[in-house]
């Protein structure tokens, strides 16, 4: 037996995702030498600075969970190198139980990837973006000098219900739920995608996925139709994949349920670090009601001020502690609701001269017997890339309709000349 100290327990916002054994993958597309020592010792160095990360969940007797650290080694970094470009890499294990961050590098004819695993109750996508870039600067000090510079060990992030007392934030009588209210039990509806399977697995599996990625040029006419409308490109998006969903679900009289979460980083005061606080997120929603005459701009547009009406109440701010989003299963009388992530625009990380990161890709890991079904997106290396994580049946149907209607932005956009 080696001795264990409990860092603290999960509070609700966490614990949803101990529940589903949610763990995500972010791998980085490079090209040149990757050292596989230095990325070792890199990893030690992250783990070091944040040493939560070497930490494992611990189930409580009312079957809650905490996280917990020992003086056992971490298992370092994983190295798998495959002769076939073609062949899938063997199952990562993750267990929530036994470790809460991983580093994978996968050779594939002589270049590796490496991958890097979290455990969704310690970090959100920017939180784990952060590590990454902070991996990376560790990972390029040492190829380029040789050395490190003294490590500072950061504590253990709070979590999101600790953030909005220290701010006043507190829960109102709106949840923002609401929006969906007049579909509930409204329509005759087909059979949800998310519907549980007979087998719950012992330890998360891979959710298939479908991607796309837009070329630098079809990005920059995008980003320019944004401007030009006077739109986010997060809308915009949004807009598309609602509009790509009502093509593919082919019940044209049925609204289409939407909820986003919002990185309360960037509205609140004092402001928040990136690695301070485990998921600082609120949820927004929005009922989509399409039909033939609906335009991806005003559709953006209808969503962007549901966003601002909502967070200029407050009621996003404060969603998270009405209720935690369902990954998995479906509200009934509700048609399926639409989970989107934009990450936005994902900032260079710091590499050696001969080492380049031209994109990456993300993979979601649950441990849970019903379908999950979500899509993600982000701008790296001038490139809009969007994926969709689901269960359900073909998911690059949709994945082709996202990616058919932002090309036809781009060249439309591009055909007017306006800038």
């Amino acid at each position: 037996m080696f001795p264990t100290s409990a860092i603290r327990s999960l509070a609700r916002s966490e614990e949803m995702f101990a529940e589903t054994h949610n763990f995500v993958a972010l791998t980085a597309h490079v090209t040149g030498p990757v050292d596989v020592d230095a990325m070792s010792a890199a990893f030690d160095a992250l783990l070091e600075a944040h040493p939560v990360l070497a930490g494992h969940l611990e189930p409580l007797p009312d079957g809650h969970h905490q996280i917990v650290v020992d003086d056992l080694m971490p298992p370092g970094i994983d190295v798998v190198e495959l002769d076939d470009a073609a062949a899938d890499p063997p199952r990562m294990h993750l267990d929530q139980n036994a470790a809460l961050a991983h580093l994978r590098l996968t050779i594939r004819d002589g270049q590796a990837q490496p991958t890097f695993f979290i455990h969704h109750c310690l970090a959100d996508g920017h939180h784990q973006f952060s590590f990454v870039e902070e991996l990376f600067s560790w990972y390029t000090e040492l190829v380029c000098t040789g050395s490190l510079r003294p490590i500072d060990p950061q504590p253990a992030p709070v979590p999101l219900e600790a953030v909005l007392a220290e701010r006043g934030i507190h829960k109102l009588r709106r949840s923002g739920l609401e929006r969906f209210m007049p579909a509930m039990f409204a329509y005759e509806l087909p059979p949800s995608r998310r519907a549980t399977n007979e087998v719950h697995p012992a330890l998360p599996s891979h959710v298939p996925v479908a991607r796309c990625r837009l070329s630098e040029r079809e990005t920059r006419e995008l980003i320019s139709f944004c401007r030009t409308h006077r739109l986010r490109t997060n809308a915009v998006l949004s807009a598309a994949i609602l509009l790509a969903e009502w093509q593919v679900r082919e019940t044209p009289h049925i609204p289409v349920p939407y909820i986003y979460p919002v990185d309360l980083r960037y509205f609140l005061s004092p402001p928040l670090a990136a690695t301070a606080c485990t998921n600082p997120l609120g949820v927004a929603t929005y009922l989509a009601e399409i039909d033939r005459k609906t335009d991806i701009a005003g559709l953006a547009r209808e969503i962007a001020e549901a966003f601002q009406a909502d967070l200029a109440e407050g009621v996003i701010q404060q969603s998270l502690l009405h209720f935690s989003p369902q990954y998995v299963g479906n509200p009934p009388g509700l048609p399926d609701i639409v989970m989107f992530t934009d990450n936005g625009p994902i900032p260079a990380v710091s590499t050696p001269p001969e080492m380049t990161v031209t994109g990456c890709h993300s993979d979601m890991y649950f441990g849970v017997d019903a379908g999950i079904d979500m899509y993600s997106s982000g701008i790296i290396a001038d490139r809009v890339f969007v994926e969709h994580h689901a269960h359900a049946p073909a998911p690059e149907r949709s994945i082709d309709a996202i990616a058919s209607l932002l090309r036809s932005i781009a060249e439309q956009h591009a055909a007017t000349g306006v800038r």
